[in-house]
């Protein structure tokens, strides 16, 4: 039944290469908008997940990174207070003015960063060395948003206006960059102090590391006594961070609209040639039946033709996939094609292949064996 129905799918092959199409454009467009929701998931709390940390000490109420406010070093004291507490780390984010080389007002984000930390901020570095921060002043943008600061050829040297102050480009970072899509500027958190006009013990955030995670609960139930102020986890604040910026702003709402989409004209294109195939077999069908196939080999025959579509089509979005993931890096978004965004993936395509083979498999359910003398 296996070698009939493929055969039979391939026998007409203007059908066979629409339905093709049609699955193809479907897996592809489903991976893509899948790998952009993980990727949109990872831009809006990449700073926390690579920070790291057992905990994040913020004032009370404050549930995503961007709506942060200056604490004063009194609250690392009271981190430091808990004996299971190994190491506090500051942490400035927060929104900053910024006027471009050609005077056009702007905004970055600009973070904070402890130097000689571990794990290591910005991670990953375009051009320049972490040792080239460490100088008054200098700082590090994504080369990806070079063009939106009005910077051209060779960023190194470069300045912008911040605040009031003249910032030196020392690096460029790669693939970092906010969901908001607002310019990141990592700067040692000395300079990042400077240029905020706060005093040296001031951070928007205290990153607290402890000597053993299971007194997490402890330390954050110790700190939250004080009623200006929280603790959260680190997975607890990047997942109220992607809640905030994906899933309650629409984002993710209009990513998986897109990807519902693909799977309905996936549905429908492949529904109508499988439809059209089974049509012009029935009374071979017909004749399978009247010498005794079973209803089951029958619904085969169309399940066999719906996992070809699906493989093939399948295989070739994921190849699409990754060209296009390549050709939109360059722009800025970032798009995960991870095993398990794969794995999503194809399974909805698998799953469409099935639907639109519900028609053909009433057709055949349907059939009576004295077709065949029709």
């Amino acid at each position: 039944m296996r070698r009939i129905a493929i055969q039979s799918l391939l026998h007409d092959r203007g059908k066979f290469l629409a339905a093709l199409a049609g699955v193809s454009f479907a897996a592809t467009l489903v991976l893509v908008q899948v790998g952009l929701y993980a990727g949109f998931l990872s831009m809006a709390s990449g700073i926390i997940r690579r920070t790291g940390g057992d905990l994040w000490v913020m004032p009370r109420g404050i549930e995503v990174i961007d709506n942060s406010e200056p604490m004063s070093g009194a609250a690392r004291a009271v981190a430091r207070s808990h004996p299971c507490v190994r190491r506090v780390r500051g942490m400035i984010y927060t929104f900053m003015p910024v006027r471009k080389p050609r005077g056009t007002p702007d905004a970055v984000t600009l973070v904070g960063y402890e130097p000689d930390d571990d794990p290591v901020v910005p991670w990953t570095l375009h051009q320049g060395l972490p040792r080239d921060l460490h100088g008054p002043l200098r700082a590090a943008v994504d080369h990806v948003d070079l063009r939106k600061l009005q910077i051209e050829g060779d960023a190194l040297g470069r300045t912008l206006q911040v605040n009031g102050h003249t910032v030196r480009i020392a690096a460029t970072t790669a693939g970092m960059r906010s969901f908001t899509l607002v310019p990141f500027l990592f700067a040692e958190i000395d300079n990042a102090r400077r240029i905020m006009h706060v005093a040296e013990d001031r951070a928007s955030y205290w990153v607290v590391d402890l000597h053993d995670p299971r007194c997490a609960d402890d330390v954050a139930a110790r700190i939250g006594r004080h009623r200006d102020l929280q603790a959260l986890s680190t997975a607890r604040f990047a997942e109220l961070t992607e809640n905030h910026w994906v899933r309650e702003s629409g984002a993710g709402s209009a990513l998986g609209f897109t990807a519902v989409l693909g799977l309905v004209v996936g549905v429908v294109i492949v529904g109508q040639t499988l439809y059209a195939v089974t049509r012009e077999h029935l009374r071979e069908l017909a004749t399978l039946k009247a010498i005794g196939g079973t209803d089951g080999e029958i619904v085969r025959f169309v399940a066999w033709q719906a996992a070809l579509l699906a493989s093939l089509g399948g295989g070739i979005g994921v190849l699409i996939s990754f060209a296009v993931r390549e050709g939109i890096s360059s722009q800025g978004l970032v798009v995960i094609l991870s095993g398990e965004v794969l794995a999503l993936g194809l399974g909805a395509v698998l799953a469409m292949c099935l639907v639109a083979s519900v028609w053909s498999v009433r057709a055949v359910l349907q059939l009576e064996a004295a077709e065949v003398f029709r």
